[in-house]
């Protein structure tokens, strides 16, 4: 894999001082490790980096080395703001206009419909992970640590689903296999991110699991989570993450769909495919994006008619695609 513009991007890197490296809102594995490890390798060449991401982290992301470097609220405009992991710039939750907060935007991504809204956009489609860019943005750069080694693999083997889904390439497994010679343990991080749940986790998951429905004879899978379930099984909004898998795993499901409630008229969309239905297609015909096999999308609806409204387009989506294995 070449990065494009990397000669740019060893330009800025050398005549700047002050990087503010923010990621999306609803932070995930790639989102948090990405941040992290181009932070911690942007201080080791001697800038001053500041990660930002506008939300929560999650409890379960709390082991990668550097958390609490992270802040929730820029604190001051640097003379680059790095955007990583994020389509474009609505979903990195600014209240303010993007140069307010940097002098150069350089957008790092791997999203095949990035909006391309930094001076320098660093986006490969290719690419299973931002991690995986980050990876090889500094690996002729620094001697890549055990800290920022563990972060560059919890990127990748969770948007990989640890190197199960379709997005894994013979370069990020080779990537991997670096990162475990510099020390990562991957039973040791799997275990932080995949085999930990919380007895409200899995409270929520039962009332999930009982909301199934099975569309187009079982082609399409969907569920709801609501708020009052949330309240009910005392989850956090963050324990919603992995649920959607149980639907997509259903044998002979093309197409899982998970509607999560956020308020009364505003629908959060999961969509996850198997083999041949490109979800990011479905996703953007609701303003929302993503990749072949995982894409999402805000619906400003309740959740009922939501899920109407995006079930019928996965339905149409299915008739259109007839079946012809959509490749990546």
């Amino acid at each position: 894999m070449s990065i494009a513009n990397l000669g740019s991007f060893n330009e800025i890197l050398k005549s700047n001082k002050s990087f503010t490296i923010a990621s999306h809102v609803d932070p995930d594995g790639d989102s948090i490790g990405s941040v992290l490890s181009l932070t911690l390798a942007l201080k080791k060449m001697g800038k001053c980096a500041e990660p930002v991401i506008i939300d929560k982290i999650p409890e379960k992301y709390k082991f990668l080395p550097g958390n609490k470097l992270i802040s929730n609220q820029f604190s001051s405009k640097s003379d680059v703001l790095i955007s990583l992991d994020s389509s474009d710039i609505n979903r990195l939750g600014l209240n303010e206009d993007i140069r307010d907060y940097g002098n150069i935007i350089i957008n790092i991504d791997h999203h095949k419909n990035n909006a391309l809204f930094g001076d320098l956009n660093i986006v490969d489609s290719s690419a299973s992970s931002a991690g995986e860019i980050v990876y090889q943005l500094i690996k002729d750069k620094i001697k890549i640590d055990h800290d920022i080694a563990v972060n560059i693999y919890t990127s990748i083997i969770t948007d990989t689903g640890s190197a199960r889904y379709s997005n894994t390439t013979p370069l990020c497994l080779r990537i991997l296999a670096d990162l475990v010679d510099i020390g990562v343990k991957p039973d040791y991080v799997s275990r932080q991110v995949f085999e930990k749940r919380t007895l409200s986790s899995i409270k929520l998951l039962k009332l999930a699991l009982d909301t199934l429905e099975l569309l187009e004879n079982n082609k399409i899978a969907a569920m709801y989570i609501t708020q009052e379930m949330l309240e009910v099984s005392k989850a956090m909004e963050e324990e919603t993450e992995g649920i959607i898998n149980y639907a997509r795993e259903i044998d002979g499901v093309e197409v899982a769909v998970l509607f999560r409630e956020k308020e009364k008229s505003v629908t959060k969309v999961g969509l996850r495919s198997n083999e041949w239905v490109d979800v990011s297609k479905i996703a953007e015909k609701f303003n929302g994006g993503g990749h072949l096999r995982a894409a999402g999308c805000i619906v400003e609806l309740p959740i009922n008619q939501a899920r109407a409204v995006v079930l019928n387009a996965v339905s149409a989506a299915l008739a259109d695609n007839g079946g012809i294995l959509c490749k990546e």
